[in-house]
């Protein structure tokens, strides 16, 4: 959801900052983490810590944009029988640590993710993705002032 747009860009001007700079987005979630990373030129290291900066702390959460969100990993539940080792993995998880958040799925419960409300994730997000709970690194040709 983050790089759905923020209250100063939009998905497509999030899109272009990156591209404009010639630098490489990723993110990624885990169970017990998530990271968002753009690869750029030492340069621009100032922008992509701005462009990063401001996907996290003025994520826009768009509902239409949550809604597509919500339908694509409704499909990835679809199509989990695909993913082998995945799919074995998230069943050793459960088994392992049943009544713990790391028995849960990463993509979360899939009869629960359709009842998911723009409102839950925004107290995910605030309750979750603030200063003490986040690390910014910077490596390679740097001046980290």
């Amino acid at each position: 959801m983050a790089a759905r747009g923020t209250t100063s860009r939009s998905k497509t001007e999030f899109s272009e900052d990156i591209e404009n700079m010639g630098a490489r987005y990723s993110a990624q979630s885990e169970r017990e983490w998530t990271s968002y990373g753009l690869q750029c030129f030492s340069g621009d290291a100032t922008k992509a810590v701005s462009v990063l900066g401001d996907l996290i702390c003025n994520s826009a959460f768009n509902s239409a944009e949550f809604e597509l969100c919500k339908e694509e990993v409704s499909q990835e539940h679809e199509n989990n029988y695909q993913r082998y080792e995945e799919t074995t993995l998230e069943n050793v998880h459960f088994n392992a640590f049943r009544e713990h958040m790391l028995g849960q799925p990463i993509k979360g419960d899939r009869d629960l993710t359709q009842a998911l409300s723009l409102d839950n994730l925004r107290d995910f997000h605030s309750a979750n993705y603030y200063g003490d709970n986040i690390t910014v690194v910077a490596t390679g040709n740097v001046t980290h002032s």
